[in-house]
């Protein structure tokens, strides 16, 4: 096999690049990553056609023919992977410092990137290709340096909550705009002039009403509580309303805590001072979201209360979903 040094390293500074750009773009993340590794597969798998020939459903079997394939054009050397079937899982080791990647994987996760192995996404495009079925992918690397990748099936459906369809940009489906923290300054302040008796409800119960649709398109994505809630708050991240961290979630006990830093409507108390007379918390809106999201995870009625927030001073915006009270909940209401 003739070793081209020189185009495996423009393979694995083109991923670095494209990690290291994607870290700066909005609503980027590792499903975007995934995607991108998957990629050069799929066009293999259409540009060559004719010569792949898959004569087994068995997924190591489908999995070595397009190694095989790769090794008659010179690319890497199939019998560097070994491949074997645990249960439904398909798992995979190689000796890093074997794999054509391994330049990208080294340096990814040493300078902050996005990172996703390219060799498992390859497998993942051509699983779903040849078998119809969706995988998703892990890959931990040992002491000795054996990378150990495993590829199990999912029904997770492959998509993004934030994307655009055409000129389009689109949130859990639904079409959505980006706004400047001076227009929603604007809006708020509009509020405060005209009905400021009604501003704390208005925020909640806006916050909650735009947090469900992106809640329930989530749920359906993540079924595991933990996981949904934790993709929930990334997406807060890529919104531009905030930094989320998740000090604990007890979904047996309906309980989240949580903590925003910078929060959007903190920032705007700050720059344009604060929407209601004496000081106090203020982030009414991402208190609704918060619940909403609470609330559609663990199917139950959730309230959200801000413990603390950056406007007053404190080092970030601290939150506490709980189980609606049960005088609250026999009369219907929420704060």
């Amino acid at each position: 096999m003739k070793d081209d040094v020189i185009s495996k390293e423009i393979i694995n500074y083109l991923y670095m690049s494209i990690c290291k750009t994607l870290k700066n773009v909005p609503f980027s993340n590792r499903y975007w990553v995934e995607q991108i590794m998957m990629g050069p597969a799929r066009y293999i798998l259409e540009e060559y056609d004719d010569e792949l020939h898959f004569t087994s459903k068995d997924p190591v079997e489908v999995c070595i023919t397009f190694l095989d394939f790769l090794e008659s054009k010179g690319f890497l050397l199939s019998e560097d992977y070994h491949m074997e079937e645990f249960r439904d899982d398909l798992l995979v080791h190689i000796e890093r410092d074997k794999c054509i990647y391994r330049k990208y994987c080294m340096h990814a996760p040493e300078e902050g990137l996005l990172f996703y192995c390219a060799r498992v996404g390859t497998f993942q495009a051509v699983l779903h290709k040849i078998l119809g079925k969706n995988y998703e992918a892990t890959v931990e690397t040992d002491q000795s340096g054996i990378c150990h990748g495993k590829l199990s099936p999912t029904t997770r459906p492959k998509e993004e909550i934030v994307n655009r369809d055409g000129h389009m940009l689109k949130i859990a489906g639904r079409r959505a705009i980006l706004l400047s923290h001076l227009t929603f300054a604007s809006l708020l302040t509009s509020i405060k002039e005209h009905a400021p008796h009604t501003l704390k409800h208005v925020l909640y119960d806006a916050g909650y009403r735009s947090g469900s649709s992106v809640a329930l398109k989530t749920k359906s994505l993540y079924p595991d509580p933990v996981e949904c809630l934790q993709a929930l708050l990334d997406e807060i991240k890529n919104l531009g309303l905030g930094y989320v961290e998740l000090v604990s979630f007890k979904p047996s006990h309906g309980r989240a805590r949580l903590r925003c830093y910078d929060s959007i409507q903190a920032f705007i108390a700050k720059e344009h001072g604060s929407l209601y007379r004496t000081p106090q918390v203020n982030c009414d809106f991402l208190r609704g979201i918060f619940a909403s999201f609470v609330s559609i995870i663990l199917d139950k009625e959730i309230i959200c209360e801000e413990m603390d927030c950056q406007s007053i001073g404190g080092d970030y915006c601290e939150f506490l979903a709980m189980p609606l009270p049960k005088n609250l909940l026999d009369k219907g209401g929420a704060p």
